[in-house]
């Protein structure tokens, strides 16, 4: 994994393909690193299907105990 710092001085690391890692509400799936320090993630929406977007890895959190 890669680290750099961001502009409060906290280390940030590319998070692994596949890992699982909390989005806001949601639980994500990393699919691919993109430029700029983000990770394309997947997810599923309401609707139940898939969807893919692009955010930065400081919006990525790992999972807690319990994952619901």
């Amino acid at each position: 994994m890669e680290k750099k710092r961001s502009r409060t001085g906290r280390e940030i690391s590319c998070p692994t393909i596949g890992a699982l890692l909390r989005y806001r509400t949601r639980i994500v799936c990393v699919i691919a690193e993109a430029r700029g320090q983000r990770a394309m993630i997947e997810s599923l929406d309401t609707a139940g299907r898939t969807f893919v977007s692009t955010v930065k890895w400081v919006s990525l959190r790992e999972l807690d105990n319990q994952l619901f």
